[in-house]
C-alpha cells in the first residue's frame, strides 16, 4: 500500500533514509528542516511496515527562458531486506501520476550509483546533465559575505539566474546549501550529472515551440503514463496542438526518454540527422542539490 507521509510516519521516512544512505543526523536535520514536506513524500507499506519511500522535492529550472517547476526525486530507498520486490517501481509510477495531477511537467534525479542509470531508464528517465569541470565558488562567496546571507545568496544567484536549462535555487535553498557545505567540510563543488523524465509533454513542447517560431513539424510521443497510447503533437510556428484524427502522419517519433534528451538539447549532435533538424544542442546545468 502506498500513502503520503504524515506527522506520525515522517520519522519512518527519516529512519529509512539513514539506513539506506548512512547520512548523519546533522545532514538529515538540514534536509528535513529545509526541504521535507509530508505532502511531497510517498511511503510503501507492506503488512503495516514502512519498507520504501521517496520524496518529490520542489525546485524550478529555466527551460527555454521560462522558469518552471519540477520535482527533484530524492531519497528513493528500499530497506535492504525488502529489495527486488518491485516496491520502488510502484512508488515511481505513483509519484509520476501525482506530479501529473499537480501540473508539474518534469521530474529530475541524480542516480546514487552508476548502475542506477540503467535502472531509472526503465521508468523513462534519460541523462540530460553532465558532471562539470569548473569549481563553483561557494566557499569564496560565503567567506566574502560571512555575516550577510542575503548578499551571499544574491551573489550566488547571479551565477545561474539567467542561464537557460539551469536548475535554480531560492533563498531558502541556498541557506540549506550553506549549512550542508559547512557540515561537509567545504569540499570542492561542481555541476552534477543527472537524469530527467518528461511528465507533461505538451507543456514542455509548448515552451520549445514558443522559442522556436520557425519550426514546423509533427512529433509522435509514446509515454507509459498515457498507457502507451502514442500522442501526435503538431509544432507550428510557435503553437502546439494535439492531433486527434486517426492519421499517423508525423516527421519524428520518440518515447519520453528520448524526448527529454531532445528538449534539453543533450548531445543532440550525436543523434540521427532528422532529430538534429528539429532540435539543437544546449548545456543543461544542475548543482548543489544537497547531494
Amino acid at each position: 500500500m502506498i500513502q503520503f507521509a504524515n506527522e506520525q510516519t515522517a520519522e519512518l521516512v527519516r529512519r529509512m533514509w539513514k539506513i539506506c544512505f548512512e547520512d548523519t543526523d546533522e545532514f538529515l536535520d538540514i534536509l528535513f528542516t529545509y526541504k521535507y514536506k509530508h505532502e511531497n513524500t510517498l511511503i510503501y507499506f507492506e503488512e503495516g511496515e514502512a519498507v520504501a519511500s521517496l520524496q518529490m522535492l520542489p525546485y524550478t529550472i529555466n527551460f527555454y527562458r521560462q522558469e518552471i517547476p519540477f520535482a527533484y526525486m530524492a531519497g528513493l530507498c528500499t530497506l535492504p531486506e525488502h529489495r527486488k520486490k518491485g516496491y520502488m517501481a510502484q512508488l515511481l509510477h505513483e509519484a509520476h501520476k501525482v506530479l501529473a495531477e499537480r501540473n508539474i511537467p518534469l521530474a529530475i534525479l541524480i542516480p546514487a550509483e552508476e548502475w542506477l542509470y540503467d535502472f531509472y531508464k526503465k521508468y523513462e528517465y534519460e541523462q540530460v546533465f553532465d558532471k562539470g569541470e569548473n569549481i563553483i565558488p561557494v566557499k569564496e562567496i560565503l567567506d566574502t559575505y560571512s555575516d550577510n546571507m542575503d548578499m551571499a545568496y544574491q551573489t550566488f544567484d547571479q551565477l545561474f539566474r539567467f542561464r537557460d536549462f539551469c536548475v535554480q535555487k531560492n533563498r531558502n535553498d541556498f541557506e540549506a546549501i550553506a549549512k550542508e557545505y559547512k557540515l561537509d567540510g567545504y569540499p570542492e563543488k561542481r555541476d552534477l550529472p543527472g537524469m530527467a523524465r518528461v511528465i507533461d509533454a505538451w507543456t514542455l513542447l509548448d515552451l520549445y515551440a514558443k522559442e522556436n517560431l520557425s519550426k514546423k513539424f509533427r512529433i509522435k510521443v509514446t509515454d507509459c503514463l498515457q498507457k502507451d497510447t502514442p500522442q501526435i503533437y503538431s509544432i507550428d510556428c510557435g503553437n502546439v496542438d494535439l492531433i486527434l484524427e486517426s492519421e499517423d502522419s508525423f516527421d519524428i517519433e520518440t518515447d519520453v526518454r528520448l524526448l527529454s534528451r531532445l528538449l534539453f538539447g543533450y548531445k543532440v549532435h550525436e543523434l540521427e540527422e532528422k532529430q538534429q533538424r528539429f532540435f539543437e544542442d544546449h548545456q543543461p546545468i544542475m548543482n548543489l542539490m544537497l547531494e
